[in-house]
């Protein structure tokens, strides 16, 4: 079959069904497709492109929902952290949460700041010299400020 860069359903019907299969063979079935097709699908860029898309929009998805409860846990922590009705084991554990987690947190903003600054270095090596000076103040800043 001859194709323009458009998925066809039965693939359409495969990236739904990988979204909710742990195996391809599991998702080739609920798609109604053979496993051979299946891989034949998957073996085009555009399916694999498709399917990677859904799979990021499913994740930012659940990563919302996740942040809305977040607050909410970390309250429920700081609960059983400062009562005094519950266990002295309930109240250590509920503090080391809280403190492993925000290590955690603290971890990961910091490293997603240094990959923002070295893709700015990244980006203002690639460039001709002579673009370099058309970086913006704050570009120029995060350059400026790898390393320090």
């Amino acid at each position: 079959m001859a194709h323009n860069g458009a998925l066809s359903r039965r693939e359409l019907a495969l990236v739904a069904a990988l979204l909710v299969s742990a195996t391809i063979a599991e998702a080739a079935r609920l798609a109604g497709v053979s496993q051979r097709s299946a891989s034949r699908y998957l073996a085009r860029a555009e399916v694999r492109a498709e399917l990677a898309r859904r799979q990021g929009d499913t994740l930012a998805a659940v990563s919302a929902r996740l942040v809305a409860v977040m607050a909410e846990s970390v309250g429920v922590l700081g609960e059983l952290q400062s009562s005094e009705v519950v266990s002295a084991a309930v109240r250590v554990g509920a503090a080391r949460a809280v403190l492993e987690h925000g290590v955690r947190l603290f971890e990961s903003v910091a490293l997603a700041e240094r990959v923002s600054q070295l893709e700015a270095v990244g980006e203002a090596r690639s460039r001709p010299a002579r673009q370099i000076q058309d970086l913006t103040d704050a570009e120029l800043e995060r350059v400026a400020s790898y390393g320090r």
